[in-house]
C-alpha cells in the first residue's frame, strides 16, 4: 500500500528490513513504515450504543468515572467488574481531563493506561453492558496524537491486535489482502520472534 496522504486514521509501526549489499559484502538496515488503519468499534449492546453516542457527541474518550455521573446505572456493574483496578480508572480519568485541557503528555499517559487495562478484558460489565470501550479509546487517543504530530510506540500485543482488526474488517468487506501490507506484517512478526529469542 502507498503511504496515505492523511495519516490521522492510521497507527504507524516502523519495521526494520535488512538488505544484503552483495558488492560491499555488508548488511544495511532500512526502516519502512507499516500503516495499520484504525477500525472503529461499533457498539452492539443497547446501553453501549448510548454510552458511545454520549462521548462521541462531546468528542471525548469514554471515561467510565465521568460516565457514572451521567449513567448511575453503571455504578454497580463498574464496581463489580473493576474494583481491583478502580484506582487506575481514576488515574485514567484524571489524565483524560488534563489531555482534553491540552496536555500532550496526558494523552500519552492515557494511551499507556488504556493498553494496560485492555489486558484485563473482557469483563462481565464490558460483555453485558459497556461494550468494547477500550478499543474506542485506543483509536481516539491514537488519532489525537497523530493530529498533534506525535510519534507513538505501542506494545507489540497492541500492534498485533490492530493488525487483527484490520484484517477482519478487510475480510468482512470482501476486499483482498494488500500484498505489501501483508509482507510488512510478516517482517514485523519475524522481527518480533527474533527479539523474543534474543
Amino acid at each position: 500500500m502507498q503511504d496515505p496522504s492523511d495519516k490521522t486514521n492510521f497507527y504507524i509501526e516502523p519495521v526494520e528490513i535488512e538488505i544484503y549489499l552483495k558488492k560491499a559484502g555488508t548488511v544495511k538496515t532500512i526502516i519502512k513504515n507499516l500503516y495499520i488503519e484504525l477500525i472503529d468499534e461499533e457498539p452492539k449492546l443497547e446501553f453501549s450504543r448510548k454510552l458511545f453516542t454520549h462521548f462521541q457527541s462531546m468528542d471525548e474518550p469514554i471515561d467510565l468515572i465521568e460516565a457514572q455521573n451521567y449513567f448511575p446505572e453503571i455504578i454497580l456493574p463498574f464496581s463489580n467488574s473493576y474494583f481491583q483496578f478502580e484506582n487506575l480508572y481514576v488515574k485514567l480519568s484524571m489524565h483524560f481531563q488534563a489531555a482534553i485541557g491540552g496536555s500532550i503528555d496526558s494523552w500519552r499517559q492515557s494511551l499507556y493506561l488504556t493498553e494496560l487495562l485492555m489486558k484485563y478484558e473482557p469483563t462481565i460489565a464490558a460483555l453485558e453492558i459497556l461494550g468494547d470501550f477500550h478499543t474506542y479509546n485506543l483509536n481516539y487517543i491514537i488519532r489525537k496524537l497523530n493530529r498533534a504530530d506525535q510519534t507513538i510506540a505501542l506494545e507489540d500485543s497492541t500492534v498485533a491486535y490492530l493488525i487483527k482488526r484490520h484484517r477482519k474488517a478487510m475480510a468482512e468487506k470482501g476486499e483482498k489482502p494488500d500484498p505489501e501490507f501483508e509482507k510488512l506484517v510478516e517482517l514485523w512478526e519475524y522481527n518480533l520472534k527474533e527479539r523474543i529469542i534474543y
